[in-house]
Parts: structure tokens; C-alpha cells; sequence
């Protein structure tokens, strides 16, 4: 195994990720703005540099003697509306000085799209209807053009809604939240509605970590739709698990279309089933109700 480079290594997925390839026996470098080692469990196991995506220079020196790169640094949909011009600088300029630090050595490097690449009307044709899905989608164009033209080879994941144990951010953060709010029997808030792909946080930290674990191929995306249901049911079944009813749904539907297909994994990256939402909200209880939560 060898020493992967994990950007935003202590955010949401970033931990989970961490945790995954340290189990697979990989040794971990974290490259993160502002990193908080507090919330890793396996701090003395891994090493962590403070820097910025945005910085060309910092982020060579951080995959230097790296044998591959998980890319999970980004601003998410409400920031990037906010700040568009930011979010191109560290969502795209970011993502192409990873590519950028990669081509030294033609590292694999595993990253984070978004299902928000396609439009509410289209699950076929990627359409973006807001600043982060383009950007992201800018993101899968610089991952192919590596490929072609310097033999990195690349993984994109598109998630729809990532969800489980662990400090989500954002309006896709709800259904965690939700779930950490009913284990603590206090009200929250689900800020959109409809129907849409709940994935389970494991099951891309899995996925990443097999794309950084056996020879990665081409230079792939792959929409991972998750267990589609409507966000009414995914209230329900927590709230059956839980006994508590104080999840309210407010809010409209997303600009992602309300049944996404998954794309089967390529052969190479072994087996990589969804976790259905019951068992995801089990595993997700059981983990903040033991402590064991990052």
C-alpha cells in the first residue's frame, strides 16, 4: 500500500475517507485549509499540512512522495452562489492544480463531483442549473483532458444527497443533521423536499478508497444515485427507528433530477452496493448513540 494524499481530509467525507484507507492499510497525508485534527480518532496515524487548493505550489509540495490523491476540497452549492468567483478558484483552479500535481508522477486521482451536474429535466445529459454544478462538471472535463493528454487516470464520483455520522455542511447536510438531531430528541429542519438519491457516506469513502487501492483505469465518472426515495419517507423511517417525530421538511426540490440512475462500477473497482436508507440510518444511530461519530 502506499501514502495517499486526501485534500479536505477533515471535512465530512474527508474523515470517513481517511478512516476507510487507513483500515485498507494505506498511509494518509491530509492537505486542508484549516484542518481540525480534534475530530479525527486516528490523528496520530496520519499526517496533516495546512494549505490552501488554490495554491499551485503548496499543493505539489503536499503530493510529493504520494502514491495517489483524494480530492474532496470544494465550496458547496449556497456558497458558491454567494461567491461565484471563489468558488471557480477553489473549486475548478483547486481541482487543476490536484490534476497538476498528479502528472508528475501520473498518480490516481479519486474525486468528488456531484449528481447536480444534470438538470431537474435531463438524468441523461449533464445540464447544470446552479454555480456548483458547473463547476463540478468543469472539474470532469479537466479530469479527462489529464487523462488524454499526461496519463492520469481519475475517478469522479457524482453523489446525490451524502449522508450519515459525521459534521455535514450546507443544505445537502439536512438528512445528517436530521438524524443526529432525533438520536438527541431535538427539532430540526430538512431544507428541501421531493423526491432524491440518499447515499450512505461510507459507501463513497469505500469507493474512494478502492479507486486509490487497485490500478485505476481511464478516466471515469460515475453518478452514484444512492436508495431513491422521497424525503417524506427517508422522515418517516427516522423517525420509526427513533421514536421521535420532530423533523419538519420544508422547502422546494432540488435542481437535480428526482430519479437518477446509479452507473454500475467499473469491474476493476470490485463489488460497491448501496446501502438502503433503513440500514443507513441504523448504522448512522448506532454510531452517534456509541460515540463513536468524527
Amino acid at each position: 500500500m502506499s501514502r495517499i494524499l486526501v485534500t479536505g481530509g477533515t471535512g465530512f467525507v474527508g474523515l470517513r475517507t481517511v478512516a476507510s484507507l487507513l483500515k485498507a492499510g494505506h498511509q494518509v497525508r491530509i492537505f486542508d485549509l484549516a484542518p481540525r485534527p480534534e475530530r479525527l480518532a486516528c490523528a496520530a496515524e496520519v499526517e496533516i499540512i495546512t494549505g490552501d487548493i488554490t495554491d499551485a505550489a503548496a499543493v505539489q509540495a503536499a503530493a510529493r512522495d504520494c502514491g495517489g490523491i483524494v480530492h474532496l476540497v470544494g465550496l458547496m452549492t449556497v456558497d458558491c452562489a454567494r461567491d461565484p468567483v471563489l468558488a471557480t478558484r477553489v473549486n475548478l483552479i483547486g481541482s487543476i492544480n490536484v490534476f497538476e500535481a498528479a502528472k508528475v508522477g501520473r498518480l490516481p486521482v479519486a474525486y468528488l463531483s456531484t449528481a447536480g451536474v444534470f438538470g431537474p429535466e435531463d438524468a441523461v445529459n449533464p445540464k447544470p442549473m446552479t454555480v456548483y454544478g458547473a463547476t463540478k462538471l468543469a472539474i470532469e472535463g479537466v479530469a479527462r483532458a489529464w487523462q488524454l493528454d499526461y496519463g492520469v487516470p481519475s475517478l469522479g464520483l457524482r453523489p446525490y444527497i451524502i449522508y450519515g455520522h459525521g459534521i455535514s455542511a450546507g443544505i445537502a447536510a439536512g438528512p445528517s443533521i436530521a438524524i443526529a438531531a432525533s438520536v438527541a430528541r431535538t427539532p430540526a429542519e430538512i431544507r428541501f423536499s421531493g423526491r432524491v438519491g440518499f447515499v450512505f457516506v461510507d459507501d463513497v469513502a469505500r469507493m474512494l478508497t478502492s479507486a486509490m487501492t487497485v490500478p485505476l483505469e481511464g478516466a471515469t465518472a460515475l453518478t452514484m444515485a444512492g436508495d431513491i426515495a422521497e424525503m417524506d419517507a427517508f422522515v418517516s423511517e427516522l423517525a420509526r427507528q427513533t421514536g421521535w417525530d420532530g423533523i419538519t421538511v420544508r422547502g422546494e426540490p432540488l435542481r437535480i433530477p428526482a430519479d437518477l440512475a446509479s452507473d454500475p462500477a467499473p469491474a476493476f473497482l470490485g463489488p460497491q452496493p448501496a446501502t438502503e436508507i433503513a440500514a443507513g440510518i441504523a448504522q448512522t444511530i448506532a454510531a452517534l448513540s456509541a460515540g463513536t461519530v468524527q
